[in-house]
């Protein structure tokens, strides 16, 4: 099993001394959740309908240790019924997200896909898995293929409807004239697929639940 669009994710975002940092930015990790939870939709392990469901029982539970919080929080939200935008709180967990980045971080590592740097804040060190050049150069390429080719694969549209979310394709296609035309290309092709249009309603959701967890801890910290 292969959380394809959260590594992607992490190959695009992961920085030292800039914004994005999924050790410590809020967003950037709620979204590094949301693609791995798009990756376990892509590959027959969860359902989107009016709630998120598990789809194979066999396939989730066979997940890897490094997604035990989110199993174990994922299984209560079902079981206790709730709607959506309480279920998608899950993707706000701090703990999920450094259980995950760990996790994948660590099997990168090994692939030579980043390099591991230790940052330290005021609270504690922190094991920073810093994407290569080549790692986030070979994930441009693949969008660009992939929005120029006959179909766009499940986790290209994942990818790139979060980084759309983010606002951040600016920082991933920097010429201006590529960006209108391979952001133009993908919308026409993804328009009528199924599977973006669920993926789409689920990230509005979710986008209201991490801008409301935003607002609370501003409020808390105020």
């Amino acid at each position: 099993m292969e959380l394809t669009t959260a590594k992607k994710y992490l190959f695009l975002t992961e920085r030292i001394g800039k914004k994005r940092m999924l050790r410590t930015r809020f967003t950037a990790q709620a979204y590094f959740v949301l693609a791995a939870l798009f990756d376990l939709v892509d590959q027959g392990v969860l359902e989107i309908g009016d709630v998120i469901s598990i789809k194979d029982d066999q396939k989730f539970a066979e997940l890897p240790d490094y997604l035990n919080i989110f199993k174990s929080e994922l299984t209560d939200e079902i079981q206790q019924g709730h709607d959506m935008p309480t279920q998608l709180a899950i993707i706000t967990s701090w703990d999920i997200a450094n259980q995950i980045y760990d996790g994948l971080g660590t099997g990168l590592l090994a692939d030579g896909l980043v390099d591991k740097k230790l940052v330290k804040t005021n609270l504690d060190t922190h094991a920073i898995y810093l994407p290569t050049d080549a790692a986030r150069r070979q994930v441009r390429d693949y969008l660009r293929h992939q929005i120029d080719g006959a179909k766009v694969n499940q986790d290209a549209i994942s990818l790139m409807l979060i980084l759309s979310e983010l606002d951040a394709l600016k920082w991933v296609f920097t010429d201006k004239d590529e960006l209108a035309n391979l952001a133009a290309a993908f919308q026409q092709k993804v328009d009528g697929y199924a599977f973006y249009a669920k993926e789409k309603a689920l990230a509005k959701v979710a986008q209201d639940v991490i801008t409301k967890k935003k607002f609370w801890y501003d409020s808390w910290l105020s």
